[in-house]
């Protein structure tokens, strides 16, 4: 791990210059292509593009690169954490929402295909058995093949944010402060998505369009705490963008649960984006941090 000691002043300025500005661009030209139903386009530029500019920020920024903790550390407890901490905080998240709002559950296709071309989607099966078989793969996969297979992309943003962002703030602002003010700039880095395409928050929620980007950092905030906890056990940088990773695939299985007509409720629920799917990690941001106070006292 980099110590935030080894962070100037100059370094960290040129490191968010190109992190936020760079990655701008391509999260702009996404937001808009996704408000305009190019999802394609959007995931691209996202997905493929965007997420890799914090890493190319910390080469840039002249840090020392070798010290994110690149050699693999298969800690067993930590590894299974975070492949599988973010989906059951998810589900109990979701399941929060859905006991609030009860007339929006529904096994079906409708959230799945709005995220996806016309030309497409019409041609999958939507089916109310098909949506099942959905949701059982999907589920599946979220648990296993998804996380593995978006390490990469993670590490992109990890690599700068847990490598860089938040050492540099913990160590100027104290481990609290700077875990929070990490987790909210983590959250600003992804407002051109949520104010330009509505990416994460859908249809015309409440408090639209404010609460979005307030919301997209405050869970990234609670998020950022739990991912941040793992990498500073493990000093090994895959196992917060495995965790990054589960995080983002965790969302895949709730797009069959979720019936059409009800994206204006996309600011509560269901996804851990959302404020009642992210009250479960909320809460064990809470105690990570509370037992990181009291631990200090003692």
């Amino acid at each position: 791990m980099i110590n935030g000691n080894e962070i100037t002043n100059k370094k960290f300025g040129i490191f968010m210059t190109v992190a936020f500005l760079a990655a701008y661009i391509p999260l702009s030209v996404a937001g808009l292509a996704y408000k305009g139903g190019n999802t394609i386009l959007c995931l691209f530029l996202f997905r493929f593009i965007a997420i890799f500019i914090p890493l190319i920020a910390v080469a840039v920024s002249g840090l020392p690169f070798k010290k994110l903790g690149w050699k693999p550390k298969f800690s067993f407890k930590y590894l299974i954490a975070s492949l599988i901490g973010p989906q059951l905080l998810s589900w109990i998240g979701a399941g929060i929402f859905f006991l609030f709002n009860k007339e929006a559950f529904g096994i079906g296709m409708d959230s799945y295909l709005a995220m996806m071309p016309a030309e497409l989607a019409g041609m999958i099966d939507t089916s109310e058995t098909a949506a099942y078989a959905y949701l059982i793969v999907m589920t599946i996969m979220s648990l296993t093949f998804l996380p593995i297979s978006q390490i990469l992309p993670s590490l992109g943003e990890e690599a700068g944010w847990r490598g860089v962002m938040y050492p540099y703030l913990k160590n100027k602002l104290g481990p609290v402060l700077g875990k929070l003010v990490g987790g909210a700039l983590w959250g600003i880095w992804h407002w051109p998505l949520v104010i330009l395409g509505s990416y994460f928050y859908e249809g015309d929620y409440f408090g639209k369009p404010v609460l979005g980007p307030v919301m997209i950092c405050l869970s990234l905030c609670a998020f950022g705490i739990l991912i941040d906890y793992v990498y500073e056990k493990t000093s090994c940088i895959w196992i917060p963008s495995l965790m990054h990773a589960a995080m983002n695939s965790s969302a895949m299985p709730l797009m069959f649960m979720l019936k059409g007509g009800y994206s204006h409720l996309s600011i509560l629920g269901p996804n851990c984006f959302d404020l009642l799917g992210c009250l479960p990690v909320m809460v064990v941001a809470a105690e990570i941090v509370i037992a990181g106070i009291r631990k200090k006292e003692n």
